[in-house]
């Protein structure tokens, strides 16, 4: 059995796993190092020692008052799972549990060029990394000064991408892919190739919603709501990201 632990903005910087199984509580390094950790623990109130049980044991006295993971059973795998990541003070993502193979980066890329759409460079590239810049950063990022109403546009044969502001911040951003125009919205469309145009990994995002003009993800790791739609009839696809909607 492995265990892998996928984190979002945990509290906890410095989590420290340790699997718990007979031999391991035997062993005197397993201790020492187990010492040292609860010595830093008692110091750094960023650094949490999170014990697994991974095999039937008695682990050892100092960790006895702690909340265990119990992975000695298949069946209970999920749901020990998220007990152990929420206690890191994280999000826990049900889709690190899915099989889906397909929902990759490269995968999503490979369906943008079968659409014709090319992997978009600077300034469409990754364009969630505009949100809560500021105002001027932003600007010298995309070359681009902002408008009489403070936002950033940046208009090519491409695309059109707003950066909306919010104070002087960039708070919103929506990225029009000309090339898929004209869409309709009782039309079914793919999102995955959209978003890997514009070089945003679907894995790394949680599908939550699908209607025929709209799909939307959130990024737990930087608490974004992104929706892939087609606003209006014979309109290309937009992609819309933002926190202000995230997790409703």
């Amino acid at each position: 059995m492995s265990i892998n632990v996928f984190l979002s903005h945990s509290r906890i910087d410095k989590p420290f796993v340790r699997r718990l199984s007979p031999d391991s509580v035997a062993s005197p390094w397993v201790k020492l190092e187990v010492d040292v950790v609860l010595k830093r623990e008692a110091f750094d109130n960023q650094t949490k020692i999170l014990p697994i049980l991974y095999r039937h044991c008695k682990g050892p006295e100092a960790l006895s008052e702690r909340i265990y993971a119990d992975f000695t059973e298949e069946s209970r795998y999920k749901e020990e799972f998220e007990r152990l990541v929420r206690s890191m003070g994280a999000v826990f993502n049900s889709r690190v549990f899915e099989s889906t193979p397909g929902s990759t980066l490269s995968n999503a890329i490979d369906g943008a060029i079968k659409l014709n759409l090319r992997l978009l460079s600077k300034p469409f590239h990754r364009p969630f990394q505009y949100i809560g810049m500021t105002v001027p950063t932003a600007a010298k990022e995309v070359g681009q000064a902002p408008n009489p109403a403070g936002n950033i546009v940046i208009d090519n044969d491409d695309c059109h991408m707003l950066l909306e502001v919010e104070g002087n911040f960039i708070s919103y951003v929506q990225v029009d892919l000309k090339q898929t125009a004209p869409l309709y919205m009782d039309q079914e469309f793919d999102s995955e190739p959209i978003l890997g145009a514009l070089s945003i990994n679907p894995a790394e995002l949680d599908f939550v919603r699908k209607q025929s003009h709209f799909h939307t993800y959130y990024d737990h790791a930087k608490k974004l709501q992104i929706i892939v739609s087609c606003a209006e009839d014979g309109g290309p696809l937009s992609v819309g990201i933002g926190s202000k909607y995230y997790g409703m």
